[in-house]
């Protein structure tokens, strides 16, 4: 029978991880040169800088939270990114467009708020941009995430940042950037550290969508495994969900290790979710270890 070679065996996608290089830079890296681009943004009003410096149409949309519109730089591992911050997921879904050079607007689920661009637009190629949205992280609501919603939103803002500067900082330190469980896993464990200071396999599962115990998955999870065959992907399933109260306990010893950002970005990126199952002793036969 005919198998697109494009998608993968649950053991082939459990077993991604990033080689770690001997030597790492100077931490953090020099910015990328687009950077200075963006410098004069401070202080600017959002569309008139993007119109008058960057040359980009941006009064050809209609804004709905004109105002709320904001640029500001962070500082990664990998250099300062500009980050542009929407109150609205269709300004979200606007700015994406305007800063991929289309005119149409892309229907993005409301899940979905938060980018790490490299920008298409003629005036600003390929440029590194993170777009982020003010909105409940993962579509998860402040009472399952047990906050009052103002808290909500500022916790989901934080976690959202943290978790876009991290694919940022695996793409210049380490050569890639996936739509992976393994990448989302540390992307994630880095913004619950930003926003919570901590770890939840509980709160991740609600993340990804997933239950305790079983294959099947509601959530974000099941766009990061569309590379999997569909029979296969119920094995991802459970052996992320399982993953993670492996990871709960790794990052426990992290935090009182007191290790610091590139140990963080290394520990978790360098190890596949198959390795850890089998160095925690639960790891079936279906799932074996990551040949080297």
């Amino acid at each position: 029978m005919f198998r697109d070679k494009r998608l993968l065996t649950a053991e082939e996608y459990l077993a991604h991880a990033y080689a770690i290089p001997a030597l790492i830079p100077f931490m953090p890296m020099p910015d990328e040169k687009f950077v200075g681009s963006w410098r004069e943004a401070a202080g600017r009003e959002v569309l008139d800088f993007l119109t008058a410096e960057l040359v980009l149409p941006a009064l050809a949309f209609d804004w709905e939270h004109e105002s709320a519109l904001l640029i500001s730089f962070v500082q990664t591992l990998g250099g300062k990114l500009p980050v542009i911050d929407t109150a609205s997921h269709r300004d979200f879904r606007q700015m994406e467009a305007l800063l991929n050079g289309r005119k149409e607007v892309r229907n993005l689920l409301a899940s979905v708020n938060a980018f790490t661009l490299q920008t298409k637009a003629s005036s600003l190629y390929r440029h590194r941009v993170l777009l982020l949205n003010r909105a409940p992280y993962s579509n998860v609501s402040a009472a399952a995430a047990g906050c009052p919603e103002e808290e909500w939103l500022e916790r989901s803002h934080h976690l959202r940042l943290a978790h876009e500067c991290a694919h940022y900082e695996t793409l210049r330190i380490l050569g890639g950037m996936k739509n992976h469980a393994l990448d989302e896993l540390l992307a994630d464990t880095l913004g619950q550290l930003a926003a919570f200071g901590n770890f939840s396999a509980a709160r991740q599962r609600a993340f990804f969508g997933l239950t305790k115990g079983e294959d099947s998955c509601t959530g974000r999870l099941a766009f990061y495994t569309n590379n999997v065959l569909p029979e296969e992907r119920g094995r991802v399933f459970r052996a992320v969900d399982q993953v993670l109260d492996i990871l709960e306990v790794e990052v426990k010893a992290l935090l009182s290790q007191k290790a610091g950002k590139l140990e963080w970005l290394t520990g978790i990126a360098g190890k596949s979710i198959t390795e850890r199952l089998a160095d925690a002793g639960c790891l079936s036969d279906k799932f074996p270890r990551k040949m080297t």
